[in-house]
């Protein structure tokens, strides 16, 4: 491991190392290909699923060679889109100067494709002309039956699978729903993080994809591990953190694991050879220094009351009655109906998401930084005293 290279990453994934904890999470997508049943993969944006799939690639190739599949649908607009992305994985999987990559290339030249390649990656980009959806159609399904008939396991992920539903084909379920059914070398993974289209999708009795997968919802990595994982990256590196630190980062960003990550990715940066708690305090607020002018970005994108109701569940953390009297009152709301429609509209723009626990349910708001500078500013570190990194000290401890 290279001294001078920042090992917090903040996108992708290198190696194991380098990858915190989800070992209950990969061993049951393990479990799920090599036992052939398909798996949902969900969790709020920004919590790892990416690293996680690639993780569990790694871990399946580390004693078989499985070809792996990770098609990233997000930025896809329609069925010709989707049908792309799933050649281009196609190619990237299967490598030219392989015997099975000559025959991938050769079946897919037969499409008359367009193939450039990334100039940073160097992955494989097809682009196939299709003069109507049916076209396209027809080829997804070519695709299927091609990978199909090499009869070995081929594990593929479709992510951000929401975004189906955006397209103006409306028989996409159904068609890739009769695809998945049929295939039997093939193992699934839908990940996504828009909670509600994705139940629509597989948890709706009347939907093709209903009772067809595994789930698997990923939160918040557990307290120790992450905990341990932060302080022996750093002593690899030669640096020392104090516990009290290292307990600040953890509940500062709640362990979602891209604003862990990015704090950690900043102290390393800056930090120094020893690092302790002012010195995490410091970076926390330049971090929020540093985007605040896309905080107020989003102010000037809401209205007065959607804003107020926002701050209002920051104050909070975790809201759990939005129509309560004292919440009202408090940020001078007005009426639950008011509130009502403000948090639709939220929820709406993903400002804010909806989660459970053994409390109840409870509404938090999206952007971890974001929440952190509503909560008071300008000084955004108000809350967490001395005394509230010593008790989180207790919790580490298992005290």
């Amino acid at each position: 491991m290279k001294n001078d290279q920042n090992p917090f990453l903040l996108k992708g994934y290198i190696s194991p190392e380098l990858f915190c904890n989800r070992v209950s999470e990969t061993g049951k997508l393990v479990r799920n290909i090599q036992n052939g049943a398909n798996t949902l993969l969900i969790s709020n944006r920004r919590m790892g699923k990416t690293s996680l799939i690639l993780h569990t690639f790694h871990t399946l190739n580390t004693t078989e060679t499985i070809p792996c599949l990770f098609v990233d649908i997000s930025a896809t607009e329609n069925i010709t889109e989707f049908t792309n992305q799933l050649a281009s994985a196609m190619l990237h999987a299967f490598p030219e100067k392989t015997s099975m990559g000559k025959k991938v290339l050769k079946w897919i030249k037969g499409l008359r494709p367009i193939i450039s390649y990334d100039p940073l990656s160097g992955t494989p980009q097809v682009s196939i002309a299709f003069s109507h959806a049916e076209q396209a159609e027809n080829s997804l399904t070519g695709m299927f039956r091609f990978m199909e008939q090499m009869n070995i396991p081929i594990v593929i992920a479709f992510d951000e699978f929401q975004q189906i539903r955006a397209y103006p084909e409306k028989n996409i379920e159904a068609l890739l729903r009769t695809h998945v059914q049929h295939l039997h070398n093939l193992r699934f993974i839908f990940s996504g993080s828009s909670k509600h289209i994705l139940s629509d999708i597989f948890a709706d009795s009347r939907r093709p994809f209903f009772a067809s997968t595994e789930m698997i919802a990923l939160s918040e990595i557990d307290y120790q591990p992450y905990f341990l994982y932060i302080e022996n990256i750093l002593k690899k590196h030669r640096r020392t953190i104090s516990s009290e630190a290292i307990d600040f980062i953890l509940l500062w960003s709640r362990r979602h694991t891209y604003y862990t990550q990015s704090v950690c990715n900043h102290v390393f940066a800056i930090g120094g050879p020893k690092i302790g708690i002012e010195t995490v305090h410091k970076i926390c607020s330049d971090i929020l220094a540093e985007q605040e002018a896309l905080f107020y970005q989003y102010r000037q994108m809401l209205t007065p009351l959607q804003w107020k109701v926002l701050q209002g569940i920051a104050h909070e953390d975790k809201l759990y009655q939005p129509n309560s009297k004292m919440f009202l009152q408090k940020n001078r709301i007005g009426t639950p109906s008011n509130v009502q429609r403000a948090m639709d509209a939220l929820l709406r723009y993903e400002m804010i998401y909806r989660e459970q626990d053994n409390q109840g349910s409870y509404y938090q708001v999206y952007d971890v930084f974001l929440s952190r500078w509503l909560e008071n500013k300008p000084n955004s570190l108000r809350g967490f005293s001395d005394g509230q990194s010593r008790a989180s000290g207790k919790i580490r401890k298992g005290q």
